[in-house]
């Protein structure tokens, strides 16, 4: 995935947020006044938003958040769909740290607290599969485990002040168990992986959520993170005590879980002829990108671009009403994505390896290696 700029840009033609990843950066001013000419001239012409620009080394893509505008310029590898991905996430994320979007003004909005955030993301997070899925990386446990999890979370969320559903595990940068919804899980490990703890034991940060702003606290306790999110007038004083309740519980519960996120090997699922293969839960979230076998760097970064490459126009078809199916060769290569239930696999083998025949049976066996890994939550 390979974004070289991005901006935020207030209708009013200021920059609020400006970042050159690689390449030459563009013109601050030019890009404020092509945006600005370019969508006058679609809504006078077609009467209607522009969204993408496409040239002939790149493509720009526009994203409008109120007065806000969110501008992503990629090369032309990188499909539309992933950096689309992208802006949405951006953009939820900013409303999660400053409201709604519709109340967003030039003062209200103010990027530079939250420059580490956006730092952080671009560098990180959006090299994360589970970001052009809109997934989340979960650790897989056993159903019992995850009940008793449950339970020990519901518990503390019973407390005067902690919000229903409001109550997270984190280990490493995977969930563990969640009690939120899945946009609110996506909104809480992004924020935790683009601002970490470190060797802080308790954060507290104001968000807003379900339409109210909320504090959002999180807690090491252990090789974990524990997160509560209690209503905003609700200090942390009072919870303290319920948090040491929980903490001793859990620890005297000597739940079966790892203690450190563990690799995900592709070997668990495919066998030799799967190059690289990505997996996503759309009820869930559960999103799974195997590690690449060893191999030497030139050739991984072969199979990770060949992948994306092919992965946009996989993902384009299947969100054609009726299509569960796709299968492409190019050059030594051969894709197949395939849709079943709420389950999306997408799959890269290599021509001299495996049949064109063959390639829907394997694609089954990692889909019910995938199945069995992952049971519903």
């Amino acid at each position: 995935m390979s974004l070289r700029n991005f901006f935020v840009i207030h209708k009013s033609g200021r920059t609020y947020f400006a970042k050159n990843f690689h390449g030459d950066p563009l013109d601050q001013s030019l890009v404020v006044g092509f945006s600005s000419s370019v969508s006058n001239f679609a809504q006078t012409l077609l009467g209607e938003d522009i969204r993408e620009v496409i040239s002939v080394k790149g493509r720009i893509l526009y994203k409008e958040f109120g007065d806000f505008v969110f501008v992503a310029h990629s090369d032309l590898q990188t499909g539309s769909s992933m950096i689309q991905a992208i802006l949405r996430d951006v953009g939820a994320m900013c409303e999660f740290l400053f409201g709604n979007h519709e109340y967003w003004d030039e003062d209200f909005f103010d990027l530079k607290g939250a420059q580490d955030i956006l730092a952080t993301y671009f560098s990180k997070i959006t090299q994360d599969p589970s970001t052009v899925v809109s997934g989340v990386n979960q650790i897989s446990l056993e159903l019992d485990i995850c009940e008793r999890l449950d339970k020990l979370l519901a518990f503390l969320e019973g407390q005067e002040g902690v919000c229903g559903s409001g109550t997270m595990l984190i280990l490493g940068d995977s969930v563990l168990y969640s009690r939120f919804g899945l946009h609110e899980t996506r909104m809480v490990l992004q924020y935790h992986k683009s601002r970490p703890l470190g060797y802080n034991m308790v954060r507290f940060t104001p968000v807003y959520m379900h339409g109210a702003w909320q504090n959002l606290y999180l807690i090491r306790l252990q090789s974990y993170v524990l997160v509560v999110m209690a209503y905003i007038d609700k200090p942390f004083g009072p919870l303290q005590s319920k948090i040491e309740e929980f903490r001793i519980s859990f620890i005297q519960s000597r739940l079966e879980i790892p203690t450190e996120e563990p690799p995900v090997l592709l070997r668990l699922f495919a066998k030799r002829e799967t190059l690289a293969m990505l997996y996503h839960n759309i009820k869930t979230g559960c999103t799974i990108f195997p590690q690449l076998r060893p191999g030497p760097d030139v050739q991984q970064k072969e199979i990770l671009t060949s992948f994306w490459a092919l992965f946009s126009d996989a993902s384009g078809s299947l969100r054609v009403p009726g299509v569960t199916e796709f299968a492409i060769t190019r050059d030594q290569y051969r894709f197949y994505a395939k849709s079943e239930g709420v389950h999306k696999l997408y799959i890269l083998m290599a021509t001299d390896s495996v049949s064109s025949e063959a390639v829907p049976s394997i694609a089954s066996d990692v889909l019910r290696n995938l199945r069995s890994f992952t049971p519903e939550r």
